[in-house]
């Protein structure tokens, strides 16, 4: 991770000190107490003193800043406790175990030492006229040094706190970028995530994940393809200082963190390797952990990234053989190639519309172009007859489901499984008189009920053999006759109110049979 901080020379300057509380209510003590530490130094620190008169005064204080390392402490002051009282509230009340406090009297017999030290939460006793300067300065030491190993401890314990969080984050960033099922939410999923790593708010100023020539779609921006952002911006171009950055996070293969503009470089083995950039961000808002657990994410998140692509890369072969085996068996009923695409389209859409999940969606989507392959053993006289069948002819005609079903059912791929079913049950009727089986409502699968509005809409919206296309108000209306007979009510629904999308796949992937 390289790192280039152009912070102020004045603000590098700025010395840090202990920070030491002095409450009391006599003020010569405060006069000699900062004359006898006046040339105090520990750990290259010196000593910045704040007074207080009372335990009201010094509460304001603390109100105020909470971060002092040693409290010198009177006992007697407006009350004859106004010392512990304040001791119990900076412990209990302000939850401040940090600094030392040391407690000064001048009436020992106020406040015995052994019952003070038992009961409160005291780390020194002392009568005001044993602290010589020596004493003092021992004194001063002793609480300094405790107080410094103090926080070192509790750094540490939050270091590994923050490491083990960190890891968790990590861990359940790579489990989602695993489930991610395409490429624009997969690379959503990523910008989510490293936002969440680095604790940023997403009005910090624009961010954009940019992915380079080989796996973008376009060539813009220098070769860059900006494929997910967030923010209040419409920016879509890369400044050229972004673009250089860029180019230097590629070339070194490595996380760059410049001019409030952090790169982050996921590695791969293909040539499709990923980046994102974020800006308006200040190195105080990126933390020595945060950019651990970020480089170890970014690795894992590399893997993940080659593994969706290879695993991207055989879903589609998959998809384009079924698209074309489909697309062969409809050739021969003379049928256009793009029913097999608008089937498919129409299909993903109503499962959306049905909140169906997205894994059943894109099933669906993969599936559907399998839907006639049974037609692959039916004779061109029947297929290509431009007329009504024969009711010998209708019962040969049908065979085409159960023999799909039989040249799909043994495939353990889901795809396959899903193509089976649909095959088979695709003519079915809801209300139980469709075939080959007869089965009834929810009998059926969802795949096969939303195939078949689908198949009925497209095959009556376009011209066939046997047919001219239908006006679409008769479509309709056949539709809305048919709920609870042929089709299951709530697809049809779901595709009546929502006609015009449907319209919109039809108009886009329609040559001359259109409505």
């Amino acid at each position: 991770m390289l790192f280039n901080n152009n912070a102020p020379a004045e603000m590098n300057n700025i010395k840090p000190t202990w920070k030491v509380l002095i409450v009391d209510d006599e003020e010569d003590i405060h006069g000699i107490t900062k004359l006898a530490l006046k040339r105090f130094e520990l750990d290259g620190k010196r000593l910045e003193f704040v007074s207080a008169y009372d335990s009201l005064q010094a509460k304001e204080i603390i109100n105020q800043q909470n971060e002092f390392s040693l409290i010198f402490l009177d006992v007697v002051m407006e009350t004859d406790h106004a010392g512990l009282d304040f001791a119990k509230w900076l412990r209990e009340t302000k939850k401040n175990k940090f600094s030392r406090i040391v407690l000064r009297t001048g009436q020992p017999g106020q406040a015995p030492e052994e019952d003070v030290i038992m009961e409160y939460d005291i780390n020194d006793y002392k009568q005001k006229t044993e602290l010589d300067r020596k004493k003092l300065f021992t004194t001063v030491v002793t609480a300094l040094r405790a107080y410094r190993d103090l926080l070192a401890v509790e750094e540490s314990r939050q270091y590994e706190r923050k490491f083990r969080h960190g890891l968790e984050q990590v861990i359940e960033a790579t489990s989602d970028m695993l489930k991610r099922k395409d490429l624009q939410t997969f690379f959503d999923g990523l910008l989510q995530q490293v936002m969440s790593i680095l604790h940023i708010d997403n009005d910090g100023g624009l961010v954009n994940v940019s992915v380079g020539a080989g796996a973008g779609t376009k060539l813009k921006n220098q070769g860059y393809d900006l494929i997910a952002k967030v923010g209040d911006t419409e920016q879509s171009e890369l400044t050229p200082q972004v673009i250089q950055l860029l180019n230097t996070a590629s070339k070194i293969k490595e996380s760059i963190f410049e001019d409030n503009i952090y790169v982050a470089y996921f590695p791969s083995t293909t040539e499709k390797s990923s980046l994102l950039y974020l800006t308006g961000i200040s190195l105080e808002d990126i933390h020595e952990i945060d950019i651990q657990m970020l480089n170890m994410f970014c690795r894992s998140v590399g893997i993940a990234f080659d593994n969706f692509l290879l695993n991207q890369d055989i879903i589609n072969t998959q998809e384009e053989l079924l698209v074309r085996l489909g697309n062969a068996v409809e050739s021969r009923s003379k049928e256009s190639g793009n029913h097999i695409k608008r089937m498919s389209d129409y299909c993903y859409l109503l499962g959306q519309k049905l909140n169906l999940s997205e894994f059943d969606c894109i099933t669906l989507k993969q599936a559907t172009p399998m839907h006639d392959v049974g037609k692959i053993a039916t004779p061109d006289s029947i297929l290509l007859k431009p007329g009504k069948l024969e009711s010998d002819e209708f019962t040969i005609m049908k065979l085409h489901t159960q023999i799909g079903y039989d040249i799909l059912k043994d495939s353990e791929l889901p795809i396959l499984q899903a193509a089976a079913i649909i095959s088979q049950q695709h003519h079915e009727k809801y209300d139980g008189t469709g075939y080959p089986n007869n089965f009834k409502g929810e009998e059926i699968h969802i795949y096969a009920r939303i195939v078949a509005v689908a198949d009925v809409f497209d095959a009556l919206a376009h011209k066939r053999c046997y047919k001219e296309p239908w006006p679409l108000d008769s479509i309709i209306t056949l539709l809305e006759e048919e709920k609870g007979k042929h089709f299951d009510p709530k697809v049809v629904d779901a595709f009546l109110q929502n006609l015009d999308e449907f319209l919109v796949i039809n108009e886009r992937l329609t040559g001359e049979d259109k409505l």
